[in-house]
């Protein structure tokens, strides 16, 4: 994980602010737009002169909230927000948001897709489809909506102009390095990934956040493995952003006694506040970083030399101009052949999960992670 030096120094070392990009006539979605990590992006994008926003959000009244701040904090246009409820824990609400979005009339393209939407839960819980909820709504949901939209995407891409060239197109999931923390041990021989996940009997509410991010790197892989086989897909940049210490309500599912804690430790001075705008702290620090990669100052693939094609996650603590600094690569467990052979026999899983519900093509995405 992040040091709490590099946290601390974060806080008080912002990036400064983008003044070089525009949103203009540009769709943006964002998900978990009302509140922590994603409303923060979405004021962010706002103020980029983005238009149209949609704002994914569980309800109509959290929509409404979340524009009515929006609008407050940047002065811009009421006109410019679509609002679209979704719930991910269920898979019949994902599909029938991303149908919705695809068809929608004032949004003919789509830009810019930003997964911010999450949960941590402090107790087993099955979700309506019968999985662990971080599981369904931090993996399986973002997968089965990335796959959804990515072909909107590609067509957004394929019709661009050559005046339009320099804005790259960006599928981006709101991630973390907890991922990076799991070792091989974490994972029961016996058991494919997803059963592992999905296991009651090893339910640990730590363990269990830091696998779903471990599990959601790996839907990325294969994402950008399918995608770089597809010429209109590959003009889509696939990243995956770490905000580092945020104060957010990430712990809204804890018991009561539990709040305190988080709230005393995200408290700290080593962590970035949320409320902080005028010093670009903590969310609005990390939605700086995120619309100033978008900008095209920046590559979120890379080659290895010695392992295969990694995706790179990008830190909030460290210069996005500089490519030798700012990445993150994969832990010695993600590099190993044990994890290479974990994050293909993930994405593998979740894709037939999804094919099996008839949530996507059975022909679709054939592809394996290099």
């Amino acid at each position: 994980m992040s040091s709490l030096w590099a946290q601390f120094w974060a806080a008080r070392n912002p990036p400064a602010e983008p003044k070089h990009i525009s949103y203009l006539n540009k769709t943006v979605l964002v998900t978990g737009a009302n509140s922590g990590l994603g409303h923060e992006a979405a004021v962010k994008y706002a103020a980029l002169g983005e238009n149209p926003l949609i704002l994914a959000v569980r309800t109509q009244e959290n929509g409404e909230q979340a524009k009515e701040d929006i609008i407050s904090r940047t002065s811009c246009s009421p006109d410019i927000f679509i609002i679209e409820t979704v719930d991910f824990s269920t898979f019949a609400f994902v599909r029938a948001f991303s149908d919705r979005i695809v068809s929608h009339p004032l949004a003919t393209q789509l830009h810019v897709t930003q997964l911010d939407a999450g949960v941590a839960q402090w107790q087993y819980e099955k979700s309506p489809d019968g999985y662990e909820v971080t599981l369904e709504v931090n993996v399986l949901s973002q997968a089965l909506l990335a796959l959804l939209l990515l072909p909107k995407m590609s067509a957004t891409a394929a019709a661009s102009v050559p005046s339009d060239d320099s804005f790259v197109r960006h599928l981006s999931f709101l991630h973390s390095i907890a991922g990076f923390e799991v070792t091989a041990d974490w994972l029961s021989p016996g058991q494919s990934p997803i059963q592992r996940y999905n296991d009651q009997s090893k339910w640990d509410p730590t363990k269990q956040y830091y696998l779903a991010k471990l599990a959601l790197w790996n839907v990325i892989e294969g994402l950008i493995d399918r995608c770089s086989k597809d010429e209109e897909s590959r003009k889509v940049i696939i990243n995956a952003s770490c905000p580092s210490g945020c104060k957010t309500n990430m712990g809204r599912n804890f018991p009561k006694f539990v709040k305190p804690i988080l709230a005393d430790s995200t408290s700290s001075v080593a962590v970035q506040l949320s409320k902080e705008p005028a010093l670009w702290s903590g969310l609005p620090r990390w939605a700086q970083r995120v619309t100033a990669s978008f900008g095209g100052m920046t590559s979120f693939t890379s080659e290895d030399p010695v392992q295969t094609s990694f995706p790179l996650i990008v830190l909030p603590y460290l210069d996005v101009t500089d490519d030798s600094t700012c990445f993150l690569r994969p832990s010695e467990f993600m590099a190993s052949q044990r994890g290479r052979e974990v994050s293909q026999e993930t994405w593998h899983e979740v894709l037939e999960i999804l094919r099996q519900r008839h949530l996507i093509p059975n022909a679709a995405w054939d592809s394996t992670v290099s």
